[in-house]
């Protein structure tokens, strides 16, 4: 693999750095255009895109940190210096966030969950492709013909990382066709969330490189948890826009 991208000098670029700046810059203009669509202020609407950007490194730093909290209070240092990033400790820390900013300005936060639901799998793509390139996040041996060596792998393991981009490329299409006509506001939303977090419950088995808790780690444990109250929730506003 080849993390670094170009160096200027002695600084190096790394594709996962560019990887991510590509997901920040998507999410701006998905953002902007499903927002036009739907008729929403696009001035409180991209203030709520910067706080959430903002909130979402924060909270995808803290998704890192805080499930190794007795290794990182022994080592402060390294809650800056170490990698580490946490999709899930993102997307709900932005859902938390953006509680506080649609009641101050009196907006509709499913209605806004639907504009960012076809985010979730473009930032997937970018990020899954970046963790390929770095070499981490890969799965067990592999005796296939698509197995990958990474540096550290000691041999051909499952690319995980791009079965993760291939699922979230498949749930593009759908995403966007929700938020573009959702039949009520949370439809996009919930239905991009349940099955991102479905994907991400099943592929873990294959890259469980956390402690375990039982037969799971903590990720497919929140992704399990996400499915078992998204899909009531699904099964119930589906519900009731049939009987309306």
């Amino acid at each position: 693999m080849a993390p670094i991208a170009f160096s200027i000098g002695s600084l190096d670029i790394y594709w996962y750095g560019i990887l991510m700046a590509c997901t920040f810059i998507s999410a701006y203009y998905i953002a902007r255009h499903f927002s036009k669509l739907h008729g929403l202020d696009w001035q409180l609407v991209e203030n709520l895109y910067f706080l959430c950007a903002f909130s979402g490194l924060v909270g995808s730093r803290l998704g890192a940190v805080l499930p190794n909290w007795r290794y990182f209070l022994e080592n402060p240092v390294e809650i800056f210096s170490r990698g580490g990033m946490s999709s899930q400790g993102a997307i709900i820390t932005i859902m938390v966030i953006g509680i506080f900013y649609v009641r101050r300005h009196k907006l509709r936060y499913w209605q806004l969950a639907d504009v960012g639901a076809p985010i979730l799998p473009v930032g997937h793509i970018f990020i899954r492709l970046g963790n390929f390139l770095n070499g981490e996040l890969y799965g067990p041996p592999a005796d296939l013909p698509w197995g990958v060596e990474f540096p550290a792998s000691l041999g051909p393991v499952h690319p995980t990382q791009l079965y993760e981009v291939a699922a979230a490329l498949v749930i593009l299409p759908f995403a966007w066709r929700w938020a573009a006509k959702p039949k009520y506001h949370g439809y996009a939303f919930f239905r991009t969330l349940f099955i991102h977090s479905l994907v991400r419950f099943f592929l873990d088995f294959l890259r469980q490189h956390s402690q375990l808790y039982g037969p799971f780690v903590l990720s497919q444990i929140i992704a399990l948890a996400i499915c078992l109250v998204t899909l009531p929730i699904i099964i119930i506003l589906d519900r009731r826009q049939q009987i309306s």
